[in-house]
C-alpha cells in the first residue's frame, strides 16, 4: 500500500488538521504519523485506539515504532477534527509531539481489486495463447 503526503506540521498546526479533510476522498484509506518525543507505551496505545473505536472511527488502527506513532483509518464521517480532538485529549500524548504527516492512500480498495482481476485475467489468456501454441 503506497501513501501520498497531503500536509504536514508541528503540535501547534495540529488544530488545522479538519482543514485536510477535503483532500481525502470519502471511503479513501488514511495515515496519521505523528512524530512524538519519547517512544510512548503500549497502555497510551491502547487507551488512543480505544478511544477511536468509541468515537467510531472506521477501521481504525494505532501504531508505535521508537518515537513514531501511526494512526491508520477509512475515511467516513469528518474524521480529522474528531481525531485531533483525542490525541489533544490524551494530554501525555499531546506533550510528546513534535510534529505529524497526514497521508492518503494512492490506490484506492475500488481500483486495485479490478486492476489485480485484470492483471489475473491477463497471466491466464497467456499461459493458454503459450500452451495451444506448443501443442
Amino acid at each position: 500500500m503506497s501513501y501520498e503526503m497531503v500536509a504536514q506540521g508541528s503540535i501547534l498546526d495540529i488544530t488545522e488538521l479538519s482543514a485536510y479533510d477535503d483532500f481525502i476522498a470519502e471511503g479513501q484509506k488514511t495515515m496519521l504519523e505523528l512524530d512524538l518525543r519519547t517512544p510512548v507505551s503500549s497502555s497510551i496505545v491502547s487507551e488512543l485506539q480505544s478511544q477511536l473505536m468509541q468515537a467510531g472511527v472506521q477501521e481504525a488502527k494505532v501504531t508505535t515504532g521508537s518515537p513514531l506513532l501511526r494512526i491508520e483509518f477509512r475515511k467516513g464521517f469528518a474524521w480529522l477534527p474528531v481525531i485531533g480532538a483525542i490525541i489533544m485529549g490524551m494530554i501525555v500524548l499531546a506533550i510528546l509531539i513534535v510534529g505529524w504527516r497526514l497521508f492518503k492512500d494512492v490506490v484506492s480498495a475500488g481500483v486495485a481489486l479490478p486492476m489485480s482481476i485484470g492483471v489475473l485475467l491477463l497471466i491466464v489468456l497467456g499461459v493458454i495463447v503459450l500452451t495451444r501454441r506448443r501443442a
